[in-house]
């Protein structure tokens, strides 16, 4: 008669630890669903697992978010093309494109957008910019420059990313009630308490009904603890697990559901800044 080890469960990224738990499900299920005494506990455990799948696929690179960054690198694109094209003319010193550009450039002084702020932050600030071109007087340098498409384009893009951020926020809101991290802690207590259940039974069982998934689950947890907690065989550290998690990862990627929630930004990061 064995026991259900344990391991550090809060040291497993988020994609790895999902298929940690759906292993252990997967091999524990004809065990649990064959005994009336663990019903309650598997039953919450499945519950439990089955939220954290959904978490963690709302936790995934939301579209919007490869949309926002579409739009802003389009606009950064413009924003300096525009710049770009002022300077050029400027520096020719050929009239009337020179005091066209002494105009533009003037605002682009003004506002000294950077295009690697964060979105909001960005978008705010180009909405600024772009205000004292809806004059006459600068539509003209624009055309003169031949830059009205490039700043038709660039409010457009602007826009476009203002709308986006609004529309991810209302998806987040909508998908508040998932959060991962709530959710792998609930099925860590409902594992927790699932193994419990099946060591007390073991180890009262004197048929060894148990004793080849145990085997099994152990050896498994061996290897969770070198290849991905690249814990050393014996070492200690088992029991106490970190709430906050750790730095190790496994075979994950957040857009798989693995990391924390990205922290991209304006830059053209990962698309799911904050």
């Amino acid at each position: 008669m064995g026991k259900l080890p344990t391991f550090n469960k809060a040291r497993i990224r988020f994609g790895a630890h999902f298929s940690v738990m759906t292993s252990f499900d997967e091999r524990g299920a004809p065990i649990a669903e064959s005994e009336s005494m663990l019903t309650k506990a598997y039953g919450e455990f499945k519950s439990a697992l089955g939220y954290e799948d959904t978490a963690i696929k709302i936790a995934r690179a939301s579209e919007y978010s490869n949309q926002i960054l579409t739009e802003d690198n389009k606009r950064d694109r413009l924003y300096n093309n525009g710049k770009a094209t002022a300077e050029m003319w400027k520096t020719l010193g050929i009239e009337p494109m020179a005091t066209a550009a002494a105009a533009v450039l003037k605002e682009y002084n003004n506002y000294g957008v950077d295009t690697t702020a964060q979105y909001d932050q960005e978008t705010g600030l180009m909405l600024n910019f772009l205000q004292p071109f809806e004059a006459n007087e600068m539509k003209a340098h624009l055309q003169t420059l031949g830059l009205t498409a490039v700043f038709e384009q660039m409010k457009i893009a602007n826009e476009a990313v203002r709308s986006l951020i609004s529309q991810r926020g209302d998806e987040r809101a909508a998908n508040a009630a998932y959060d991962i991290k709530k959710a792998r802690k609930a099925t860590d207590a409902a594992y927790d308490n699932l193994c419990d259940r099946i060591n007390a039974l073991s180890t009262l069982d004197e048929t060894g009904k148990y004793d080849a998934f145990i085997a099994w689950w152990s050896q498994e947890i061996a290897r969770i603890k070198q290849q991905i907690l690249n814990q050393k065989p014996g070492s200690a550290g088992d029991e106490n697990d970190n709430e906050n998690g750790g730095t190790v990862s496994g075979n994950q990627n957040q857009n798989g559901g693995s990391t924390d929630p990205g922290t991209g930004g304006g830059t053209g990061g990962t698309g799911d800044e904050g």
